[in-house]
């Protein structure tokens, strides 16, 4: 028997088509209140967190009535209240977070703040304050500097460290670039950055240091300073003590130049190979 002649149902469709036209459409219409439910319901959660957030901006329950402040050791906090006491009062979710960034970075202490708002009423200022690497003489007054050679506070009594390295006759670039040398010569050889009590710019790319123990000046550009080593073998060698030596100068290629206080003959030292050192009366 043929398979077209067969009275089976084929493919196993049902005899009755208008029962399927009106399971489909129910499927359909169930469909579509899934949808509006789901509709709805989103709608009431969104309608919800907005009357949340109204009241919240509004209440006055979450207005700032505390201040906690981290991190200031040399800023004082008279500074700081002067600075936020605009801000007591406005709700946390008002507050202008730039404006009271900008404010708190304005002191001359300060490097960075981050500001922290906690539930209910306070505000939290965490301060990074600069670290000194020098002083600078600027306009008849001395301030420290950071390490981006910005002069930001005067030296006084009451904050930062009176013993640091003293940049003189310097301004602007200048400053950045004593600060600079300080750095490569405090990382190179620590010992011989304790001796550096001042130093100040020499055109065109050149530097004069004033060393503390011997009291004499030296001076130097950034590559020569692998010949300090060289110089004091030569003042342990003919026991230069302090106010013995007026200068040293590294700046001339293979030789030392010293230029002593007390009389000494003129002679050429090559405590190291290549490396003379004249002394001149």
């Amino acid at each position: 028997m043929s398979v077209f002649d067969s009275t089976e149902p084929r493919f196993f469709r049902p005899s009755d088509s208008g029962r399927v036209r009106r399971n489909y459409r129910s499927i359909q219409v169930q469909r579509l209140f899934s949808v509006l439910r789901t509709i709805v319901v989103v709608l009431l959660v969104a309608i919800g967190l907005t009357l949340l957030y109204r009241r919240m901006q509004s209440d006055a329950r979450f207005a700032v009535r505390h201040l906690e402040i981290a991190g200031a050791q040399h800023t004082s906090r008279a500074d700081l209240d002067r600075l936020t006491r605009s801000y007591l009062g406005t709700n946390l979710f008002h507050l202008d977070i730039a404006g009271l960034r900008r404010d708190v970075s304005s002191l001359p202490w300060v490097s960075s703040v981050q500001i922290e708002k906690t539930l209910p009423d306070t505000l939290r200022l965490v301060i990074v304050e600069r670290t000194p690497v020098a002083l600078a003489e600027t306009s008849g007054s001395v301030s420290y500097v950071d390490d981006r050679g910005v002069a930001f506070a005067p030296l006084t009594p009451s904050v930062g460290d009176p013993d640091l390295p003293l940049i003189s006759a310097a301004a602007g670039s200048d400053i950045a670039r004593c600060v600079a040398i300080l750095h490569q010569l405090r990382a190179s050889d620590p010992d011989l950055y304790a001796r550096v009590s001042e130093v100040r710019p020499v055109p065109p790319n050149g530097f004069a240091f004033f060393d503390r123990q011997l009291r004499a000046v030296i001076y130097a550009n950034e590559f020569d300073l692998s010949k300090w080593r060289d110089f004091y073998a030569i003042a342990n060698a003919e026991h230069f003590v302090a106010g013995d030596v007026a200068y040293a100068d590294l700046r001339f290629d293979g030789r030392v130049v010293v230029k002593p206080l007390r009389a000494m003959p003129a002679v050429n030292i090559a405590p190291r190979p290549m490396v003379p050192v004249q002394i001149t009366n």
